[in-house]
């Protein structure tokens, strides 16, 4: 990312004055107790437009004042690293987007389960349901199940998870219904530990934190770097989850990583770049343009209280299409993916746009459009002057 200048801003086809604003109005949320802590980063062209930090580190009255490198956990974001490292082994010969998921899992079993595929788990059409799940496990537990040795390079949390699971009924049949399943990419970071014979967290830092420069991307946040994370107060929304000391040691392929908003905008840019980044190439441009387009058509799903007639989700990334997801004014061709707690990464091919709005979420009953992050992407997009 280039350094802030204002000449780079008129290259960058935006108006500064339009630009200034968007500052003005992230520092604006934070004065209204929107939100008490917010990072917010906009760029065009690989030009920085804003990098800004408002709130405070912590809900104490003496709290620092927030900045630039605090640490967000990343939640559900962390499964488009999971994407990308799966299709880094799809891209080395190693992985079939359309094999059998018990090809490489042969725990995997169940009726019907031979059907479902590997870019199943990636679109979240695999016919796994996170109650079915769940009610499986407690049943095994009840029934005194118990589970074979933990491998060495696994997680002991993430083995016991996905053998609670392993033989879980499906809800619907492969490719038909799109339901969100965080399980699903658990298993993902168990095909990626399999198959690369690596620990799942090795290798995707390994593979794409390393190469990316994304020094401040991290599973089970070491000491020496937990003083900037974030804090909330009790009542917010995840609070308990996301500073425990379990989801701090976390390495979930489905939500386990931390970062901050740069590292996660230089990920977003290599997506924009086609693969590349300070001129190494990470991803194939094909691999990209896989991940980045709509691979369930005329798949539906439901979401609380919203219904989405046509689904729009690739291989890891939600596909904008017809649903607005995040800012009214971003392309049909914008992909994006929140997480719960509050952060939101999105990358507009069409407007050459990287957003991230990385903040401390209130109220999870109302999750994310209450942190008003489509209010911050429509200014940005709106100081676009140049196509």
């Amino acid at each position: 990312m280039k350094t802030l200048l204002l000449t780079d801003l008129e290259q960058a086809g935006v108006s500064p004055e339009r630009v200034r604003r968007i500052g003005d109005a992230a520092a604006q949320m934070v004065r209204d107790g929107i939100t008490p802590a917010q990072v917010v980063f906009a760029a065009r062209r690989e030009t920085v437009l804003v990098h800004q930090a408002d709130g405070t580190m912590g809900p104490e009255p003496d709290a620092a004042a927030l900045t630039v490198d605090a640490l967000f956990p990343l939640c559900s974001i962390t499964k488009l690293f999971t994407a990308t490292a799966l299709m880094m082994l799809v891209e080395a010969g190693k992985v079939g987007l359309n094999r059998p998921v018990c090809d490489y899992i042969p725990e995997f079993t169940g009726e019907g389960k031979t059907a479902v595929r590997v870019h199943h788990l990636l679109t979240h059409t695999s016919g796994l349901d996170q109650e079915v799940l769940y009610k499986h496990r407690q049943m095994k537990q009840q029934n005194g199940v118990e589970w074979p040795p933990c491998a060495p390079d696994q997680d002991p949390g993430n083995h016991d998870y996905l053998w609670g699971g392993y033989d879980a009924p499906l809800a619907s049949p492969p490719g038909t219904v799109m339901s969100y399943c965080g399980y699903g990419y658990e298993l993902l970071g168990e095909i990626i530990r399999r198959v690369s014979g690596q620990a799942y967290e090795q290798f995707v830092d390994e593979v794409l934190f390393k190469p990316l420069d994304m020094k401040d991307t991290c599973y089970r946040v070491p000491p020496e770097m937990r003083h900037r994370v974030v804090r909330r107060s009790p009542d917010a929304a995840c609070a308990e989850w996301v500073e425990s000391e379990h989801q701090l040691n976390s390495v979930s392929a489905g939500g386990g990583a931390y970062s901050t908003a740069q590292d996660l905008a230089v990920f977003g840019q290599m997506f924009l770049n086609g693969g590349i980044h300070n001129g190494t190439r990470i991803l194939s441009p094909v691999s990209v343009k896989e991940m980045t387009r709509n691979q369930i058509p005329g798949v539906s799903s439901s979401y609380r209280d919203e219904v989405f007639p046509e689904a729009y989700w690739g291989y890891g990334w939600a596909i904008n299409g017809t649903k607005r997801d995040g800012g009214d004014l971003f392309s049909a061709e914008a992909y994006s993916h929140w997480g719960a707690a509050g952060p939101f990464l999105c990358v507009d091919p069409a407007y050459e746009t990287v957003t991230v709005h990385l903040s401390v979420e209130l109220d999870h009953q109302k999750p994310f459009k209450n942190m008003y992050a489509d209010y911050f992407n429509n200014m940005v997009l709106a100081a676009i002057t140049e196509l």
